[in-house]
């Protein structure tokens, strides 16, 4: 019978943020890993399917966090596949503090896309050994919905790709859009606020060299929705902030 996983991480110095906590891109990254690790250990990793000429893509993200891990906490990642479609699939996660706490959850959606078209490949086809890794345990997050339209968009900043931005799929890496976003952000929200609640939806790749603006809208005073877009103005990547008091 197939189980969940869980893989050990150290919270170190260079995943802190000035609050001296792990900041919302340790997560991310940490989650990321975890995707990898145990999607390698099941042979359906980056490298074995690189062979095949197909390559995982995020296309959404929910990260939730009762609260962040602090130096030297060791945590522990559970992780597991809830479902599976031809075009989706859906990997969960709870994030466990150093008693044993849920201190986080994380529910995402990727899909498979051939590598040269980059375009999406039908999953059951492509890897049909991966149905039996399927565990339908519902995360009280549920599946990640999508982020809305802007509707009085303010321009908060502008990025052109380069080198430390792209992965190994040759575009942003799924991490490095919440960066540029995060950097557009006040100081001064994040000395008063925690993210409590964070989603994301890749739309379209971006590349390297391109350039791409960041639009912010405040939709409520506890949540904030920003919009990447290409220089023709086409959505690029939707995220979304939700803020508590610290």
């Amino acid at each position: 019978m197939i189980e969940k996983s869980t893989y050990p991480f150290t919270i170190f110095t260079h995943d802190l943020d000035f609050t001296s906590k792990a900041s919302l891109l340790t997560i991310g990254n940490l989650f990321m890993n975890v995707a990898g690790i145990d999607s390698h250990s099941k042979g359906f990793g980056i490298d074995e399917i690189h062979d095949k000429n197909l390559a995982w893509v995020a296309l959404r993200i929910r990260i939730k966090m009762n609260r962040y891990p602090e130096l030297l906490e060791k945590v522990s990642i559970q992780t597991w596949i809830e479902n599976w479609s031809r075009f989706a699939t859906q990997r969960n996660c709870i994030i466990y503090g150093k008693e044993g706490e849920n201190i986080g959850e994380i529910a995402s959606v990727f899909t498979l896309i051939d590598f040269k078209l980059r375009q999406t490949v039908n999953m059951q086809e492509q890897l049909g050994e991966y149905e039996k890794f399927v565990i339908p345990d519902v995360l009280d997050l549920g599946c990640p919905n999508k982020v809305r339209t802007l509707q009085n968009a303010t321009l908060v900043g502008t990025r052109t790709v380069a080198y430390n931005d792209i992965d190994s799929n040759m575009h942003v890496n799924s991490f490095r859009y919440v960066a540029w976003v995060l950097d557009t952000i006040p100081l001064e929200t994040y000395k008063q606020n925690k993210i409590a609640d964070f989603e994301i939806n890749y739309i379209h790749e971006v590349l390297y060299g391109e350039t791409v603006s960041i639009y912010s809208e405040k939709v409520d005073e506890n949540v904030v929705v920003f919009d990447i877009r290409n220089a023709e103005g086409l959505s690029m990547n939707r995220c979304k902030f939700t803020f508590e008091k610290r």
